[in-house]
C-alpha cells in the first residue's frame, strides 16, 4: 500500500472513531498495537485501544478534527492536528461534570507501521490547555 493511501486511511479511520465508529480502527491498527497516550497508561491490543477511545469520546460532542500536516519517513508516519469538541458528558479519563464549553486543543502522533497498520503509536496532546479551557486548572499566572 502506498504511503499516501495509508495516510488517507488514517485520517478517515481516526475521524470515524471520533464519531463513535471504533471499528474503523481495524483498518489502521495492528491487533497487537501498543499505544502510548501520555500521561495515561499505555494500552496494548486493538480491542483495548478501541474501548479506551470510545470511553474518552463519550464525554464530548460536536467533534471536529483538522489535520495540520501528515508526513512519513520509512515505516513511520507523523501528524499534527487540531481538535474542536464540546464537553457534554463525563468520561473515565476526565471525570469532570459537563461544562458545555467548546474546547480546542492541538496534538500530534508518531506511529510505526508494518503492512499498512500501526504496531506502535505515540500521541502527545495539550492536556494542560484542555483542562484550563474547561476551567479545571487555572490559567498560568491566575489564582
Amino acid at each position: 500500500m502506498e504511503t499516501g493511501e495509508v495516510m488517507a486511511k488514517i485520517r478517515w479511520a481516526l475521524e470515524e472513531a471520533a464519531k463513535g465508529n471504533a471499528d474503523a480502527l481495524d483498518q489502521i491498527h495492528d491487533p497487537d498495537i501498543v499505544y502510548h497516550l501520555y500521561p495515561f497508561p499505555d494500552t496494548k491490543g486493538l480491542q483495548v485501544e478501541k474501548q479506551g477511545r470510545l470511553a474518552a469520546w463519550k464525554g464530548f460532542s460536536d467533534i471536529h478534527v483538522h489535520w495540520e500536516e501528515m508526513i512519513s519517513e520509512g515505516d513511520t508516519i507523523a501528524a499534527r492536528y487540531t481538535v474542536r469538541v464540546r464537553h457534554t458528558g463525563v468520561n473515565s479519563r476526565f471525570p469532570v461534570p459537563p461544562t458545555g464549553k467548546e474546547v480546542v486543543f492541538k496534538g500530534c502522533f508518531f506511529a510505526h507501521y508494518k503492512n499498512g497498520k500501526a504496531v506502535e503509536a505515540f500521541e502527545y496532546d495539550d492536556w494542560l490547555g484542555f483542562l484550563q479551557q474547561l476551567g479545571v486548572v487555572p490559567l498560568v499566572g491566575q489564582k
